[in-house]
């Protein structure tokens, strides 16, 4: 597990680390120019035709700082200056002496971007907080269009580390070398997507400098893999957890097939469908291990029955938004007696009737994509989508859910806890019931003893690993939601997941 820090954060981890440890500012840009002259050298990149843009503040600091080390191993770099370095920081200034002391030329024409061959962003770092104006944007139109490798120094210029949105125009990186921590900016699109590969280096700001305030974002690394239940020797289908999905409607049985099939495959030892009977021979012929009541028409008793038996439940996938489908959600947000993840239709149902979520209720993960955050929001899907880390930060804190908002990067928020960041997946993975595989998956992972708000973590995590796996034999854009599930059981495999000691 890692850390993911806003600007803020890292700069009280910077402060902390040069005040409270004593660590130098000076000592901490050289470090961070080491490493990115050491990847330069990593990619035989070093004895190209590099031009490196320098801001005013310690980003160019560091600019300055590889241009010198580069310089003094012969290396072809030009620098140029960008700015109004009246207002240069301490860092800065010095950095500029040392340079022409060595005898390089600091320029502030653009004119050496000519065939420059690699071109490397120091321009403004994490610290940007406004959107980009005077002739910023314009230079960065001008460098994205040239036929060079683009590097950019902790940060693209333009892009906001704290929530990834782009400040008018943004430096688009072939890679980003960032120095301690990833950025909340860098994990989330469209940042990420400007960012190019993310390689964060170590230069001597730990997590020690983490202000004991401070409750950063996460992201898993495949050794939180771990945390997944492990197998017993004298396991058996009880021990293992039951699922209850409630799902499905009349041509929509696909939807409680796929969360049901994903449930046991994450390794719950009973899963139950509880369906409409149109739905019966489709289910027993597609999943012949699954439970299956069905009903004809709203029956209040049968689903309190139904709802005891259960270690965890799944409502929503192929619901449909009728009558019946109200009372199903309305009866399990007032009965469940164990933790519940509610996705799809329900949550469209949960959108128009949000106070059913302010009565007390059992522990809840919420699924929703973007649309239907917005929905639950009542706020324009562009509003959603430009503050995707707020918005599920403010939800689960208001309704006391846990909020697994689903994107390209899903950010799972627990409320006055840990949010996380997802760094797996894939672009298959946008696919017509993946959704439905994922609800799947927390809902056994929590059948099986986890924790909620780990299931939910844990069960993005792995649903992208098992995308991700999936495309390594099947092409993207042919990717289904059933591969997905196939990907679970070779990630399981591969990581020794279930297996007796």
């Amino acid at each position: 597990m890692k850390y993911i820090l806003n600007s803020r954060e890292m700069k009280q981890c910077d402060s902390r680390t040069i005040e409270h440890y004593g660590l130098p500012s000076m000592v901490l840009m050289e470090r961070a120019a080491l490493s990115v002259v050491s990847f330069l050298h990593e990619r035989d990149l070093w004895q190209k035709k590099i031009v490196i843009l320098c801001g005013s503040g310690n980003n160019g600091g560091d600019g300055l700082a590889i241009a010198r080390l580069l310089y003094l191993e012969g290396g072809q770099v030009s620098v140029c200056l960008v700015g109004d370095f009246s207002k240069a920081s301490p860092e800065n200034m010095a950095q500029q002496k040392i340079c022409r002391q060595y005898g390089m030329e600091l320029s502030s024409s653009t004119d050496t971007l000519a065939d420059a061959q690699v071109i490397v962003d120091a321009l403004f770092g994490i610290g940007l907080s406004r959107e980009l104006g005077g002739d910023y944007p314009a230079l960065l139109q001008e460098v994205n269009a040239m036929d060079a490798y683009r590097l950019a120094v902790d940060i693209p210029s333009g892009v906001s580390a704290d929530d990834g949105q782009i400040m008018g125009q943004a430096f688009l990186a072939d890679a980003t070398i960032t120095f301690a921590f990833a950025k909340v900016g860098q994990m989330l699109y469209p940042g990420k997507k400007y960012c190019g590969e993310l390689i964060v280096s170590a230069i001597g700001i730990e997590s020690c400098s983490l202000a004991d305030q401070v409750l950063p974002c996460k992201s898993l690394e495949k050794e939180d893999l771990k945390q997944l239940p492990q197998a017993s020797p004298d396991d058996h289908k009880g021990s293992r957890g039951k699922v209850l999905v409630i799902a499905g409607s009349e041509d929509m049985a696909g939807a409680a097939y796929l969360a049901s099939k994903s449930a046991l495959t994450s390794g719950a030892g009973m899963v139950k469908v509880y369906t409409p009977r149109c739905n019966r021979d489709i289910i027993l012929t597609r999943f012949p291990e699954a439970i299956l009541v069905t009903y004809d028409k709203w029956n209040e008793k049968q689903l309190l029955e139904e709802l005891a038996w259960a270690d965890a439940i799944a409502i929503g996938p192929g619901l449909g938004k009728s009558n019946l489908a109200e009372n199903l959600v309305r009866t399990t947000l007032e009965n469940a007696a164990v933790p519940m993840v509610v996705d799809a239709d329900a949550l469209g149902i949960l959108a128009e009737h949000l106070q059913w979520l302010k009565k007390p209720h059992t522990e809840t993960v919420i699924t929703p994509h973007l649309g239907e955050m917005a929905r639950l929001m009542g706020s324009p899907l562009m509003y959603v989508t430009d503050h995707k880390l707020s918005i599920a930060q403010d939800f689960a804190r208001d309704y006391q859910v846990i909020c697994a908002l689903k994107d390209a990067a899903t950010i799972v928020s627990v409320p006055y806890a840990t949010t996380y960041i997802n760094a797996s997946g894939c672009s298959g993975m946008a696919t017509a019931g993946s959704g439905d595989v994922l609800t799947g998956v927390i809902a056994g992972l929590i059948a099986q003893g986890l924790r909620p708000e780990d299931a939910a973590s844990l069960g993005v995590y792995l649903h992208g690993l098992a995308g991700e796996e999936a495309a390594r034999t099947e092409a993207n854009l042919c990717m289904q939601a059933g591969d997905i599930i196939k990907g679970i059981k070779t990630i399981y495999q591969k990581e020794g997941v279930f297996t007796p000691s």
